[in-house]
This record gives C-alpha cells, structure tokens and sequence, in this order.
C-alpha cells in the first residue's frame, strides 16, 4: 500500500518489513496535514493519494487517522456500520434459529403487552432483535489494562471489520518508550499492517522504522537505516 502528496518525491510505502515514519518539522505543515488527513478519512477531499497494487483507494473507506493515542473512541460511523453488518450476518446466518426465535418472542410479549394496556398504542412490527442489542449497547469494546495494550485492541478490531485499512499514528514517539515501540512494530510487523507514523520532529530511531524528514526549509530526506539520521 503507498500514501502519496504532491510534496513528496515518492510515496510512503507501507506493508512492507520496515514501519514508515513521516517526520514532519514545521508545525504548520504538521497540523495542517494531520488536518488534512482526518478530513479525507472521513470523505473529504484532498491531495493525499491511497493506493494498493496500482488501485487507487478511497480514503474515507480506507483511512485511519489515530490522533489521540490515549483516548481511543470506537464513535465511528464505519466502525458502528462493519460491526451491524457483522452482527446482522451472524444472526440471520450463524444463529438463525435463534435469532428468529428471538423475534417471535418479542413481537408476541408486544403483542401481548399491547393488549392488557388500556390505551391505544402502536410499534414496528420489523426486526426486533437488533433495536434490542443496540438498546443494551451490544457494542465493541476495549478491555486492555496498558494504553499499547488497548491501541492493539483498537487496530486488531478495525483490521477484523475494515477491508485494508491504512492506518495513521500521530505522535508514537511522544506517549510509547523505545520497548513499547519495538513490542508495536514486531506486531504490526507481523501481522501485515498499513500502518504510517507522522511525528511532529525527528526522534532516536528504532531499527523497524524507516524516516522520511521534511524539515522547516520543506525538503525532504529519505532514511532506509537508523544510522543514516543527522
């Protein structure tokens, strides 16, 4: 998967056996793109370019913007929308039976409960099984102890309902020690993903990452080794 702006002389690359990381030094050019960012993974337009194999990807279906490490909020629309759509398909198909018994019971206790009551009343008579999941906030949910412990939560949970996901992580360096980083990376590593680190100025390297600097001047440098860094 590569991410591309106009500024930049090649895309990032991200997937591959080295975590990406855009090191961006003008803070105008930091919070304008991280603004930026946000807006084309909620649909917005902009000028940064999502790709995979030379296909070119909607970034409000396929971007995740992570701005906020310590407080993770699963208030999504496309999160809340792949985990209906996961709930709906495991209830009409996995738990069919269940499900249509479930249904039964409901619209018969409405049904009933409409006649003992002395005044006219009305309902949905339609699918009553998830009005009554969503009333009990049947819902995702992040149980880790450890801030690395939820985001992993977090990205697992968006990689299992998300069809390739990019995703974006702003100020690693900032909130992870150099162990939280290694534990990180050798797991999105691993697992294969997409995932780019934008940082706000240069950091100490860890050797799973590979930099790209703009610094205050607007160039740009391209580091394939922690050793290579100024």
């Amino acid at each position: 998967m590569k991410l591309m702006h106009p500024l930049l002389s090649r895309p990032l690359e991200l997937g591959r056996n080295r975590v990406p990381v855009l090191a961006v030094e003008s803070p105008q050019l930091f919070r304008q793109w991280v603004l930026d960012l946000s807006g084309q993974s909620q649909g917005e337009e902009g000028n940064w370019v999502l790709s995979c194999q030379d296909e070119v990807l909607d970034c409000g279906q396929h971007l995740l913007v992570v701005s906020d490490l310590l407080h993770l909020s699963l208030e999504d629309r496309k999160l809340h929308h792949r985990f209906q759509t996961l709930v709906h398909s495991l209830m009409w198909e996995e738990l069919e039976v269940e499900s249509t018994h479930l249904q039964q019971s409901i619209q018969g206790y409405l049904a009933r409960l409409a006649s003992q009551i002395p005044v006219p009343v009305e309902y949905e008579e339609g699918d009553a099984v998830w009005p009554l999941l969503k009333g009990l906030k049947f819902q995702p949910v992040l149980d880790g102890v450890s801030p690395l412990e939820r985001l992993t939560q977090y990205l697992e949970l968006y990689h299992q309902l998300m069809p390739r996901p990019c995703v974006l992580l702003v100020g690693m360096h900032l909130y992870f020690s150099r162990q939280e980083l290694e534990q990180f990376y050798q797991m999105a590593l691993y697992e294969k993903w997409n995932v780019l680190v934008l940082e706000p100025h240069q950091c100490p390297p860890q050797p799973q990452e590979q930099w790209c600097i703009i610094d205050h001047d607007g160039c740009e440098l391209r580091v394939d080794s922690p050793g290579e860094i100024p």
